[in-house]
């Protein structure tokens, strides 16, 4: 139903897909797990994330939309974004090597 939206750019629906199978899978189901959930998908998406930045800001955007609905708290951002940082110096240690 994604595909439906005239209005979200691909990297948008790309997201919500990514979001919505992980929270599905993962069986996110109340507002207290979206903190857990949100580092547990920085962790596995990571390299995805960082590989694309438009997929990347994507990410932060949505995570700002969490923390504006109070379902997020300033230290879960930190730690997803720290998350992130630690992804693409690997990524540019990998690129070096």
């Amino acid at each position: 139903m994604l595909d439906d939206f005239v209005d979200v750019s691909k990297d948008e629906k790309q997201l919500m897909h990514l979001w919505n199978s992980f929270v599905r899978k993962q069986r996110v189901l109340a507002d207290g797990h979206v903190p857990w959930a949100c580092e547990a998908f920085s962790k596995l998406h990571g390299r995805e994330l960082v590989l694309s930045p438009a997929l990347f800001w994507c990410w932060r955007l949505f995570m700002i939309k969490l923390w504006n609905h109070g379902l997020l708290d300033g230290c879960t951002m930190n730690n997803c974004n720290m998350i992130l940082e630690k992804c693409r110096d690997e990524e540019s240690d990998t690129g070096k090597s």
